[in-house]
């Protein structure tokens, strides 16, 4: 705080010479009164770990608001009208020094009620009693009968005194203030404030931890409905990357070996993140597994697990899936697609084409669903880019948030040879330079496979 006055004289800034303020003269308040008092408390406070350690220092300091010589507490949270608990007592004349930490006690403070407290509680405003004379009170006994004078603060939360500061006089000839009072309320209510924000941050924190340990049980989950190894197949080589974002997501994908060498696989990706959505990557590997067979076709296949997973969906959840059969010798791919983005073929000389000829609705959405299949002949050296959308839609950093989209997708498949590795290194390689983060939104999981030169 800086208080200026005028005097014939001038004063220039040492900080910003760059101009002259004349007329003026600096007052120190730093050097006595109350306010360094409060400057110091306030530092104190604002170091704080914990409430605990609040209380303390606004106790220790106590003596600074004279004529304040001790210090009663309570609590009517969550109890019935004229019901309270006593947290802490210091009344020296009584050699009272009741003052633990009540967020680390096993057992809550005893339930009071009635005598002269319980008077002080029914009124939710600051209270002043002098000429005090209290002996035998059903709670407070004979603690108070040095102390003739007593200052009843509410402290408010959401408009309610769930706590109360009874600041304790013993001397009767020293009277209290306005501005004493006033500053009491205030302060107390400050410290009230504060201690409940450290309580709050607290249990975020707590809270926070354990959303954390449950997000990873989540992901573990995930990670063990993926395949445990990349399958090896003759004719083809196969590379996979599975990225998680900061939540648990639903990203999936599978390989499943069919008759006459034949391999079916699919990726897919929930709708949502956490828990529901890993529940439903469970229910889709579930259904996948029962619904193939030696004589799959792709689009009765996923006909057969819409209508299994439709009624039993999480309300809000739907499900983007790929589906392809593969025969390695052939090279002949037949698909089907329910709402997922098209993978990309990269033929050898690097152009582009996207498996589009077929599409349809997500799996989930409604109950009686048409599919339908797609077939191409792939070339030698051709690489099927299979992807989920936490790949297109990754984002650069404001303020242009621009999405990685087709173009990138592109551009990191036109600098490679086309090997899966080297397809999903570039993939990445990419991506990080355009999201400039290690972190992501969504997550992004790649299926590449090659056939043989």
């Amino acid at each position: 705080m800086l208080r200026v006055g005028c005097n014939s004289g001038g004063w220039r800034s040492a900080r910003d010479p760059g101009y002259t303020l004349s007329h003026m003269r600096k007052v120190d308040l730093t050097s006595g009164g109350r306010i360094p008092a409060v400057v110091q408390l306030l530092q104190e406070v604002s170091r704080a770990l914990d409430p605990f350690e609040i209380q303390r220092h606004f106790t220790e300091r106590l003596g600074e608001y004279r004529p304040f010589d001790g210090y009663i507490s309570l609590s009517t949270r969550g109890l019935e009208t004229g019901q309270f608990r006593v947290t802490r007592r210091l009344i020296p004349s009584a050699s009272i020094h009741e003052f633990d930490n009540p967020w680390e006690r096993t057992e809550p403070y005893p339930v009071q009620s009635g005598g002269f407290l319980s008077e002080i509680i029914s009124r939710e405003e600051p209270q002043l009693f002098e000429d005090l004379h209290l002996t035998g009170d059903p709670v407070l006994g004979d603690a108070l009968k040095d102390v003739h004078s007593l200052y009843a603060v509410p402290l408010f939360d959401s408009g309610h005194a769930l706590n109360w500061s009874l600041a304790l006089m013993h001397r009767p000839e020293l009277s209290m203030s306005d501005h004493i009072a006033e500053d009491f309320l205030m302060r107390a209510n400050l410290i009230g404030g504060l201690t409940r924000s450290l309580l709050h941050a607290a249990e975020v924190k707590r809270l926070n931890g354990q959303l954390e340990d449950q997000l990873e049980e989540i992901a573990q989950v995930q990670r063990s409905l993926l395949p445990n190894r990349t399958p090896h197949i003759p004719g083809l080589e196969i590379a996979t990357s599975y990225l998680t974002s900061n939540a648990a997501g639903g990203d999936f994908y599978d390989f499943i070996p069919l008759e006459s060498d034949r391999w079916g696989f699919v990726i897919a990706d929930v709708s949502g993140h956490g828990a529901g959505a890993a529940t439903v990557v469970a229910m889709l590997q579930t259904a996948l597994r029962g619904q193939m067979s030696g004589d799959m076709q792709p689009h009765e296949t996923l006909m057969r697990i819409n209508r299994q997973l439709h009624p039993n969906l999480i309300d809000g959840h739907f499900i983007t899936a790929f589906m392809g059969v593969l025969d390695p010798a052939s090279k002949q791919l037949v698909y089907a697609n329910a709402g997922h983005h098209p993978p990309k073929r990269r033929r050898q000389n690097g152009d582009l084409i996207g498996l589009d000829e077929v599409a349809s609705l997500p799996l989930g959405v409604l109950d009686d669903v048409s599919y339908e299949s797609a077939s191409v002949r792939l070339d030698n050296g051709d690489t099927l880019v299979l992807f989920t959308d936490g790949i297109t839609e990754a984002f650069s950093p404001p303020p242009e948030r621009a999405m990685f989209g087709d173009e990138g997708l592109a551009g990191a498949l036109e600098h490679c040879t086309g090997a899966p590795p080297c397809v999903i290194e570039s993939i990445h390689e990419r991506l990080y330079a355009h999201t400039r983060s290690r972190e992501r939104d969504d997550d992004q999981t790649l299926v590449v496979v090659q056939t043989e030169l």
